[in-house]
């Protein structure tokens, strides 16, 4: 099964923040996203990322989880 990175971007759209980052096995963007939020999935257009982001943000302030393709943690 793949792994994912998955990171909590909050913001501005200039200046976003991102916090709480974690390695995660899961079948699917979408999979490993659902682990952390239930807002609507959008996935990048050739499938290497995809973000969660909250619908009651704007366009300019922006609260979301995105993840992203990555190896394995060293263990």
């Amino acid at each position: 099964m793949p792994w994912f990175k998955v990171c909590y971007l909050s913001g501005l759209q200039t200046s976003m923040t991102r916090t709480r980052e974690e390695h995660v096995e899961a079948a699917s963007l979408q999979e490993a996203l659902r682990k952390f939020s239930d807002w609507p999935i959008e996935v990048r257009y050739n499938c290497t990322s995809a973000w969660a982001k909250n619908p009651g943000t704007s366009l300019y302030v922006v609260e979301a989880w995105e993840a992203e393709f990555a190896d394995p943690p060293r263990k």
